[in-house]
């Protein structure tokens, strides 16, 4: 499937970035650096969003227990990344710290998505904490 391929090209490209922007971070370049950073991110988000609807409007793709609410959750969550990539984008012009803290912030964004999903699945009385 080369929604899959394109998906995974997209995320081994992050490892040689991340490093291009610890090489550069600190130096007047950065902002190039950080550019191709965050372009890679969304490049990867694009990826995940096509292949998401791609998933969401081929039967059989998603479990059968997946929900429709949990779709509609999922898709509205997805809006996210791709539109805070580009302003991260726009900001590498102007900083390159700007940009890597737009990233780190979209970062928390999905981990905190991740976090209330998952509670949201067992129960608020089921979690052991």
């Amino acid at each position: 499937m080369i929604l899959n391929g394109l998906l995974l090209l997209a995320t081994t490209l992050i490892p040689f970035t991340t490093s291009l922007v610890a090489d550069h971070i600190q130096s007047s370049d950065s902002g190039t650096a950080a550019e191709v950073y965050s372009g890679t991110f969304l490049f990867v988000a694009l990826a995940w969003n096509l292949l998401w609807q791609y998933a969401i409007r081929h039967p059989g793709v998603l479990a059968s227990s997946v929900t429709e609410a949990e779709i509609e959750t999922t898709t509205r969550q997805f809006i996210f990344g791709p539109v805070l990539y580009v302003v991260a984008f726009i900001a590498a012009f102007f900083s390159g710290i700007a940009s890597l803290a737009i990233i780190l912030v979209v970062l928390a964004i999905y981990a905190f998505f991740a976090a209330i999903t998952t509670i949201g699945r067992r129960g608020v009385g089921n979690v052991q904490g």
